[in-house]
Formats: structure tokens, C-alpha cells, sequence
């Protein structure tokens, strides 16, 4: 995959809080890791940070200028947080349902590090209005957070945005002792790759309706989900890949009665 890396501030005229720490040298530091653990996983990473801007709206433009040009496939904007009351912890900001997807498996992997939850919200933030891909963008924690400078590390702070955004270990793998759903949103189509459903045999392409389906595991691929099924009854196949703006991945836990046919 090729992903879009945003060291957020790190530019004149668009410069971080300051708290115990600086924001733009912790940035820069998790970055500068996540950058190189995304190549050495063998992906191509392009380094969406401008060098200099006129204004700030020029240095967000910038970034998100580099992302579409470049055509990557997930945009990362990488922030620590900051608050005039008593505040810790990591939240990840996110639009749409293919960002959302990303924006918890990069949650869920920090919170392991310890962090308190602050949750996935949705963000008016520019460089998630204007990227044309997924897009997320992390606030890691607090620099002006005692609880959380003593907890942060950069090196893990990295890895734990690498196995969010990549997953660890061999991805097809079931996850243990989960169970999911497969929400559908919209009409939509299961397809074999994440090829155009017009590019592929009919033969191949199954239409699918709104509904909960039960699903044994998932993987985020190409603005897709390719979903692992409990049976082959779809195509004589238990794995489809459909488009992660059609659909949403839920823990069975958090719906009371599925509702598709699956």
C-alpha cells in the first residue's frame, strides 16, 4: 500500500502547542519512526510534511495537495493533543466509514500502551475535508498531560500506528475468541478483489442488501474490507472483498439482533 504521512505543524507559520513537550518535536519524532517501520514492512510511504509555507492555510493545503497528487491509498496526520483543564489520553479523528474503520484499529492498538480511551470521533479538520482518500488524524496524547508524557514512548507510539494501519503478524489469521458483523449500509456488491465490480466477470459479483451479516474476520485493504464468512454460501467462496463506504465492521458484542441473512 502507499501510504500519506503528515508530521502535523513542523513548518513555519504552522507551529504545535507547547506543553511539557513540544509538539512538533514529538511529531516529528513518531514520524520519523512510523515512516521508516511502514518501509521496512515494504510499503511506499510519502512524507506529506511541507518544509515551509506563507500561511497556515497554505500548510495545510500542502499536505493534502501531496496526498492526492501522489494518489496514496491512507492519509495519517500525526498531532498531540492539548487542554487548559486536566486532560490525558488518545482520541483519533476520522469522516468517513472507510476512515472510521482505520481510525479504531490505530485506537485499539495505542490503548494497549496504556492510554485512556477518548474514543474515534468525527472531525472538521482540513486535512480530512480535503484528502480523496481515507484519512485519519491521531492526536497520540497530551504533551502538557503528566500521566501521558510519562507513559509515552516514541518507538511504541510508531509501532502501535504501523499495527494499526497494517495489521501484525499474518492478517489472515482469525482474530481469537471475537465475533463480527458486517454492517451494510447501502445496496451494494461482494466482489473477489478490489477491482472495479464493471471490470470483473458478472459471474463473480453478488449483490448484497442492507442488514447485518455475521463475519469471522476482516482485513482493510484498498478502501475495502475483505471479509472472512462463517460458510461458502456467497459464490462457493467465504472470502469477499466489499467497499468500505457501503458498510461499517462492528463487534457482535455492540448489536443486540443481526439482521441480515447470514
Amino acid at each position: 500500500m502507499k501510504f500519506g504521512i503528515d508530521m502535523g505543524h513542523n513548518c513555519p507559520y504552522d507551529t504545535g502547542t507547547v506543553g511539557l513537550k513540544k509538539e512538533d518535536d514529538l511529531t516529528k519524532e513518531v514520524g520519523t519512526l512510523l515512516i521508516k517501520k511502514l518501509k521496512d514492512a515494504g510499503h511506499t510511504v510519502i512524507d506529506c510534511t511541507p518544509k515551509t509555507a506563507v500561511s497556515l492555510d497554505n500548510s495545510l493545503r500542502q499536505r493534502t495537495d501531496k496526498a492526492n497528487e501522489n494518489n496514496v491509498n491512507v492519509f495519517v496526520s500525526i498531532h498531540f493533543n492539548s487542554a487548559k483543564s486536566k486532560a490525558d489520553g488518545t482520541e483519533v479523528f476520522a469522516i468517513s466509514n472507510a476512515s472510521k474503520g482505520i481510525a479504531e484499529s490505530v485506537l485499539k492498538e495505542i490503548l494497549k500502551l496504556g492510554f485512556r480511551n477518548r474514543g474515534v470521533k468525527s472531525g472538521n479538520f482540513f486535512v480530512l475535508k480535503h484528502t480523496a482518500m481515507p484519512a485519519i488524524l491521531v492526536e497520540c496524547c497530551f504533551c502538557n498531560s503528566p500521566i501521558d508524557m510519562e507513559r509515552f514512548n516514541a518507538e511504541q507510539m510508531a509501532e502501535a500506528i504501523k499495527d494499526g494501519l497494517i495489521g501484525e503478524g499474518d492478517e489472515d489469521e482469525p482474530k481469537p475468541d471475537k465475533d463480527y458483523i458486517l454492517e451494510i449500509t447501502v445496496p451494494t456488491v461482494l466482489k473477489p478483489s478490489t477491482q472495479q465490480a464493471s471490470d470483473l466477470p458478472k459471474e463473480s459479483v453478488f449483490s448484497i442488501q442492507p442488514g447485518n451479516y455475521s463475519i469471522l474476520n476482516y482485513v482493510f485493504e484498498e478502501q475495502h474490507y475483505c471479509v472472512t464468512w462463517t460458510d461458502k454460501s456467497i459464490g462457493d467462496r467465504n472470502k469477499h472483498f466489499v467497499f468500505a463506504e457501503h458498510c461499517k465492521i462492528l463487534e457482535k458484542a455492540d448489536v443486540a439482533v443481526p439482521t441480515g441473512v447470514k
